[in-house]
């Protein structure tokens, strides 16, 4: 038994390891304005030791206007505080460690660095799935699951390459998972998953009903009081500092910041069942956002999931709310990204579920399944710019986009950018940012 876990640890340290390197060799790019907190809120915390972003010269400047972006909001105090939360600015600060009073650095080499961050959450995230996966299969097929998951869109391509807020989230979902999967073994880690499921809801609030799911799983094998109290209590303080941080900026002990952020936009309200039911169309066959496309193995893992044990049913029940809660959405497409990035753990989930939760597969399905969301996730990492087709041809004013098949995200991968195509992100910015007294200032 020594043997194994030695193994199973063996395992996991090399498919992290494997996943970091991956996002940090891929051509450098930011593909969504989603990860300027994580960036530059990082450097307001190291620069001058405070989350406001009014540090930074034109968030001031706006603020002066009172133009509010949809990523920053004034709170109680004055300060312009990122609806993200405190998690990606300081895991961005600790990337920053030498940046400070008097100090400069390239935009270029600040996206790297917080990029760097990512892929150690990214790494750490993977790892964990691997010991999730090594409770009821083979440590080969574990190992194939991380892969799997670090290969697809939702690893290396999407969340490692930047401080979203699913970045830093994630492995607190992979990390319940495992304590999930590994409590009939050792005990006591019956304890810990509710305090990691709490943490990850707090840390990223839109993907609750997934966690809920998990929880229900949590809760079935979970009967005696003394268990609930324990659990509650350890839950209850890892969680303290970020309720103590909503309280502070947000006057609630509760993450509500990203939800007032969207009620600011007036395309918000837009729910609808038929809204609905062509965003869920969306999320699972759409060539530019369909996970049938992009990740078919966490479809095949659902379904998996739907066919098990109590516990994995519940799993795969909390994957379909997701479903249904991020098409609800009137965002769902997720903005600028490569594949239905607003259903990244969902795909982590559906990873484990197909291969790694001990249920069965027709090993025909699992191969192409498996081909496809590596080939397609490797395509992203790899080749796919923004400009391709997300800018020439805006799919928020052309939602006929997503339903292209000739000209989805996916074969755009192979063509060159029309020069005249105004770029997403300028990745050969030489822009650089100074930390200079009460300000951040862009040179």
């Amino acid at each position: 038994m020594v043997a194994r876990r030695s193994r199973i640890a063996l395992a996991a340290t090399i498919v992290g390891v494997v996943a970091a390197i991956l996002c940090v060799l891929a051509p450098l790019r930011q593909v969504s304005g989603d990860t300027v907190p994580g960036r530059l809120g990082g450097a307001v915390l190291r620069c001058n030791h405070s989350f406001d972003l009014a540090h930074i010269d034109w968030v001031k400047a706006m603020s002066d206007d009172k133009v509010v972006y949809y990523w920053f909001e004034p709170d109680d105090a004055g300060e312009w505080t990122s609806v993200f939360g405190p998690a990606p600015a300081v895991i961005g600060s600790l990337a920053l460690f030498d940046f400070g009073p008097g100090d400069t650095i390239a935009d270029a080499t600040l996206r790297r660095r917080t990029r760097g961050a990512a892929a150690v959450l990214l790494g750490l995230a993977a790892a964990l799935l691997v010991i999730a996966a090594a409770a009821r299969s083979s440590i080969a097929r574990a190992t194939l699951v991380g892969v799997v998951a670090v290969a697809s869109f939702a690893g290396a391509a999407s969340l490692g390459q930047g401080l979203w807020q699913a970045t830093t989230a994630l492995p607190f979902v992979t990390g319940a998972l495992a304590t999930l999967a590994w409590r009939e073994h050792r005990p006591g880690l019956r304890f810990v998953t509710p305090a990691l499921l709490l943490a990850a809801v707090m840390l990223r609030p839109t993907i609750a009903p997934l966690v809920a799911g998990l929880g229900l799983a949590w809760a079935i094998g979970a009967r005696d009081r003394c268990t609930w109290l324990v659990a509650l209590a350890i839950a209850l303080a890892v969680v303290a500092p970020l309720v103590a941080w909503n309280v502070v900026h947000l006057s609630s002990p509760f993450p509500l910041g990203q939800w007032r952020g969207n009620l600011r936009t007036a395309t918000v309200d837009v729910f609808s069942l038929g809204n609905v039911a062509t965003a869920v169309a969306g999320l699972v066959a759409s060539p530019g956002r369909g996970l049938v496309w992009f990740a078919p193995v966490a479809i095949a893992g659902i379904v998996v999931g739907a066919r098990g044990g109590r516990e994995l049913r519940c799993v795969a029940l909390g994957c379909v709310l997701q479903v249904l809660a991020m098409a609800a959405f009137f965002k769902w497409h997720g903005g600028q990204a490569f594949g239905p990035r607003l259903l990244a753990e969902v795909t982590w989930v559906g990873c484990w579920l197909a291969l790694g939760a001990g249920g069965r597969m027709h090993r025909a399905i699992a191969a192409l399944a498996i081909a496809v969301t590596v080939a397609v996730g490797q395509l992203g990492l790899w080749q796919f710019e923004p400009e391709q087709w997300e800018t020439r041809r805006v799919p928020e004013a052309h939602p006929s986009a997503f339903w292209d098949v000739v000209d989805s995200p996916i074969p755009a991968a192979f063509t060159t950018a029309d020069p005249k195509t105004p770029r997403a992100i300028d990745s050969d910015s030489r822009s650089t940012w100074r930390c200079d007294g009460e300000r951040i200032r862009t040179n």
